[in-house]
């Protein structure tokens, strides 16, 4: 027996479409700027899209699209926004049963569209109802019939659903779906019961947001998770009704009363920690809309997740970190990504992957890059001079007879990418302060002039390493004299935009420049400096880039020698410019020191930042990393805070850190999450 509730109420039939089985990852695309859009993952589970904000006509046409790419809806729920309906939807491309799917059907219409679906041999699998403008609408998705007895009802009162929940729990039935939502205002749910196995299962429904919370929490410590999650609002107060499963052990990750930005965020956050989505249930709050979630990680364990967030936690606790943001690559996918803490300790504001930190020095290897493809395209020679008559930069600074040491004319390329050239170190030990950081309100042009006609050589040029950032900013403006570009421009072009890295900006000097999507900058402790008293723009070339961790390894993948993904820079080239130095220190030690990249004898490449605020690290590991060789990764690490001396703490140390948040996971996806 399949009886159906009855509640007629009328409009239009939205179009009907059929989908069956197919493989495959499409490109990410999206009708609405407003509107989630999450590229396809490839990789060993089924390709994934998901969507919101659309209208409906928006909703058909990405319906169309992914359908026509063998993708099947498993999931839509619509909503009111500005008086009209929205949708907000996930395809997969899976296999699965036969399929249909219909929204904007009146009560009246849903009724008969059970009744000749169920006919012609298809089952209510997926029911959402919501309400535009008072009036109750519903999006339906159904599956070929399984021979198992259902039961579907609608338009039930509280009590209603009560009492028909009663009747078929106790014919031993469960409850598979349930929606919430209104109709004239007043509350009223749509469910379907379905007599087979499964796991123990309990349902609620009428909660408030606390009382979900709670009960959400209580069933996570008693073995359940949540497997269904409908929202709505009742005479102004949201409402949830809930189906809980015991539990998988699948991870699993739930969110509620996320505005449309921050579902776009989480949408984004959870796909880079290797999660998909299970459902999205929107609802308007009577004033904007608000969405829910259901995220499950096939592709880590639990005890793998635990392991890193527990690393990272515990490493930022012990130092007082206030947020932190890492990536991860192997074998040139990306395949975690994740942040942590808070982006801005005044609003609260959590670190997402969105979020782009000054990485300081962490910019050199980025120059060097840039330098490289110069050097590779035949455009400038490392050994070619610097300054003077016949020189890159020629006396645009001043005439020889200007500078305060001669040798000046013997620098060349390759002695500012090694940090050879001589002397301009941030040591101190010639009694001159770093030059970078002297003289703030000058300009380049300016401080290049200033330093070459006030500050001697320590050394010959080529003879010994002393870390230079002055160096890499002379580099940058080498870049612009043979380009013609200015230096941000040259590398947005040649490195950052061939690697599909967007979020690359040179940063401001204060917290009211500060750059959509950057953190607040701290530094703890007595004595403090002052995070936004740097200049940080005219650092440029040698430290002054804001990006994602992501984006960090977007450019590493396209420079790393490995064949996995294509390089920028030819074989030779990557083998010139990591090929240490052969000048000693001062003291006459050898250096790790190649052309913009610290190099170990393993070798693995990498370079590390620190400014006022903020400390990063960005590591190329040889292909023989890791307990089982051949692992080839890569990885990034920022934080927007870090500790004085007179803090009585010690700044986290990133190295260890991302070593053993790496060394910790037992076993890897081979999807890419780039």
């Amino acid at each position: 027996m399949k009886p159906l509730s009855m509640r007629p109420l009328l409009v239009a039939l939205s179009v009907l479409a059929v989908s069956f089985v197919g493989c495959g990852a499409p490109e990410e695309a999206s009708h609405d700027p407003a509107s989630a859009a999450s590229q396809a993952l490839a990789g060993p589970y089924d390709a994934w899209v998901a969507r919101h904000a659309l209208t409906s006509a928006q909703y058909q046409t990405e319906f169309s699209t992914w359908v026509g790419q063998g993708y099947r809806l498993s999931y839509v729920s619509g909503y009111e926004d500005g008086g009209s309906a929205r949708y907000a939807a996930i395809w997969e491309k899976t296999s699965g049963p036969a399929w249909r799917a219909y929204h904007g059907l009146t009560s009246a219409q849903y009724q008969t569209t059970v009744v000749n679906q169920n006919a012609q041999g298809y089952r209510p699998a997926v029911v959402n109802g919501y309400s535009v403008g008072g009036v109750a609408y519903f999006a339906v998705i159904f599956h070929v019939d399984g021979g198992s007895p259902w039961v579907a009802r609608h338009d039930l009162s509280a009590s209603q659903y009560q009492t028909e929940f009663n009747t078929w729990t106790g014919q031993g039935y469960r409850l598979a779906h349930v929606s919430g939502y209104t109709s004239g205002g007043a509350e009223r749910y749509a469910a379907i019961w379905e007599k087979t196995s499964g796991p123990a299962w309990r349902a609620y429904h009428g909660m408030t947001a606390s009382q979900y919370q709670s009960t959400f929490n209580t069933n996570a410590t008693q073995g359940y998770q949540l497997a269904k999650l409908s929202s709505y609002n009742v005479g102004g107060t949201d409402r949830y009704a809930a189906i809980f499963h015991a539990s998988s052990g699948i991870p699993m990750v739930a969110r509620h009363g996320l505005s449309s930005a921050a579902y776009q965020q989480a949408v984004t956050d959870l796909k880079n920690q290797g999660y998909r989505p299970v459902l999205v249930a929107a609802h308007n709050n009577g004033r904007l809309p608000e969405f829910s979630l259901l995220w499950q990680n096939l592709t880590f364990s639990a005890a793998d997740l635990q392991h890193i967030d527990d690393t990272v936690e515990q490493a930022m606790a012990s130092t007082n970190t206030v947020g932190l943001s890492l990536a991860i690559t192997r074998k040139g996918r990306l395949v975690f990504a994740k942040g942590y803490g808070l982006a801005d300790r005044t609003s609260n504001t959590p670190v997402n992957t969105s979020h782009r930190f000054r990485v300081a020095s962490v910019s050199k290897p980025m120059t060097a890059i840039g330098i490289m493809r110069l050097v590779e395209s035949g455009r400038i020679r490392l050994t070619d001079r610097v300054f003077g008559r016949g020189g890159l930069l020629g006396e645009t600074f001043g005439a020889p007879s200007t500078y305060a040491d001669s040798r000046v004319l013997n620098i060349t390329v390759q002695h500012l990418l090694e940090h050879t050239a001589g002397g301009w170190d941030n040591s101190g030990d010639d009694g001159t302060n770093d030059p970078m950081f002297m003289n703030t309100g000058m300009s380049h042009a300016q401080l290049i002039q200033w330093v070459l006609q006030n500050v001697p050589l320590e050394f010959a040029p080529g003879t010994t390493y002393q870390y230079s950032n002055f160096g890499y900013s002379v580099l940058g403006r080498i870049i612009e004299r043979v380009t013609g570009m200015t230096y941000d421009a040259y590398m947005r072009a040649n490195v950052f935009a061939p690697s599909g890295a967007t979020s690359f900006a040179v940063g401001g000097d204060t917290l009211s420049a500060r750059l959509s999507n950057e953190p607040v900058y701290y530094q703890l402790g007595a004595g403090a400096f002052n995070p936004y008293g740097m200049p940080v723009r005219r650092m440029d070339a040698h430290g002054g880039w804001v990006v994602t961790p992501i984006d960090l390894l977007r450019v590493t993948v396209r420079a790393d020698g490995f064949s996995t993904v294509p390089d920028l820079l030819n074989a030779s080239t990557l083998t010139t410019m990591t090929t240490r130095t052969t000048a000693l220190d001062p003291l006459g030690n050898a250096v790790n020191y190649a052309k913009g990249w610290s190099v170990n004898s393993f070798p693995n490449w990498w370079h590390g930042g620190y400014i006022p605020g903020t400390r990063a690290l960005l590591m190329r590991t040889d292909d023989r990393y890791g307990p089982t060789g051949a692992e080839e990764f890569a990885w990034s690490a920022v934080t927007n805070s870090n500790n004085s001396s007179g803090s009585g703490t010690s700044d986290i140390n990133l190295d260890t850190l991302m070593k053993n948040v790496v060394n910790g996971v037992s076993a890897w996806p081979t999807h890419d999450l780039f």
